[in-house]
Formats: C-alpha cells, structure tokens, sequence
C-alpha cells in the first residue's frame, strides 16, 4: 500500500483519501469527473468568503480584562493583558495570542487559538490552547444575522471535573473598538456563568 500511495503525486494521494472518506454517492460523482475538475471544486471549497470576512472586526491589537469564576458563591478572580489577532493561511483564519497575567498561582498566562469558517461544514470554527492545561479547546459555531454575535458550542477537559465539559461561548462585536466573551458551562442541561472577557482596541 505504501508503494502505491508513494508512487502518486500529492494531489492524487489526497484525492484516494478524500474517496474513501465520502459517502458512495460522492464517490460516484468523483468516478465522472478528471483529477483537474476533482481538483479546480477542492480549491473554489477552499477559498474564503463573506463568511471569513464578518470576523475581520476582531482582527488588530487589543488590551482585555478578564474575570474567573471557579465558585459561584464568591467573587470571579481577574487577569488582564493583551491579545493580537491577524490573518493567517491566507485569510481563512485568525490566529490570536494572549499574553497577561495567570491566575490559580500561574506567573504568566499564555494562549494561542485559530478561528475561522469551515466553508463545507457552515460553520465557525474555533480552538484554544494555554499554559493553564494541556488540552485544546475546540468549538462549532453560529453567527447572527448581522454578523455581530457569535456563538459556539464547545468542549474541553476540566482537570477540576476530570471530564470533558460542555460549554456555550458567545462573542460579541459592541463596536469596532470593543469585544465581550462570555463563556457559560453547561451541566445536567443547566448554564453556569464561568467567564467574562472584555477587549478593547489598542490599533
């Protein structure tokens, strides 16, 4: 099987597997057109769209605050710092970094995500790793009409909880110079509060 995957070029290689991970039906259609026509449809998938462009508002340097709830009965912990978003893989992402201050004893907290719009999916696609575990964050998401409110349905690893939690996370465009998140945890079909995280514009 090797020889046989090695023999071809890349194209072709990646156009076997994407054979075998679609339906029969889609393997069908594959089967009535040339590797060039298979190939001209996998870019014109791959471009971005109006889609990609409603999360140019989030593009730029900002500054944020932050506050942690860990214990709804008592007051959030808070951070602050700054996070620079820019476009990546030619435009079909935003890659963001977050640099500021820890909580929970951490000296420094450092997080790297991507967000973007899985044109095959609809839908917005969001991932999230720091040093404050070693797990990724990953969610799928919705914007509203307007393309001012975001919202995706996530999960990750708690170590707290020791399990894979749910979590609903929207992201607010106020203006072109402020941002709100707000992260709320999802338990036994009841939302909790867990996160709120303010930015706003510095370029």
């Amino acid at each position: 099987m090797k020889a046989v995957v090695k023999s071809l070029g890349g194209a072709a290689a990646l156009l076997v597997v994407l054979g075998v991970m679609h339906s029969l039906a889609w393997a069908d259609k594959l089967e009535k057109e040339t590797p060039e026509e298979q190939l001209k449809a996998v870019a014109k998938a791959a471009q971005p769209g109006e889609e990609h462009a409603k999360l140019k508002p989030l593009a730029g340097r900002w500054t944020y605050t932050c506050k942690l709830w860990m214990d709804p009965s008592k007051p959030p912990m808070e951070s602050e710092g700054t996070i620079e978003r820019n476009w990546v893989l030619g435009g079909r992402f935003l890659e963001e970094r977050f640099a500021g201050t820890g909580v929970a004893g951490q000296s420094d907290f450092e997080g790297v995500g991507l967000v973007g719009y899985d044109s095959g999916r609809k839908k917005y696609t969001c991932s999230f790793a720091c040093n404050m575990g070693t797990g990724i964050c990953t969610g799928l998401g919705d914007a509203d009409s307007e393309g001012k409110v975001f919202t995706f349905q996530s999960e990750a690893y708690c170590p707290v909880a020791q399990k894979v939690v749910q979590s609903r996370d929207v992201v607010r465009i106020e203006s072109e110079d402020r941002v709100v998140m707000e992260s709320y945890q999802i338990e036994n079909g009841h939302e909790r509060k867990v996160m709120e995280l303010v930015s706003v514009r510095q370029e």
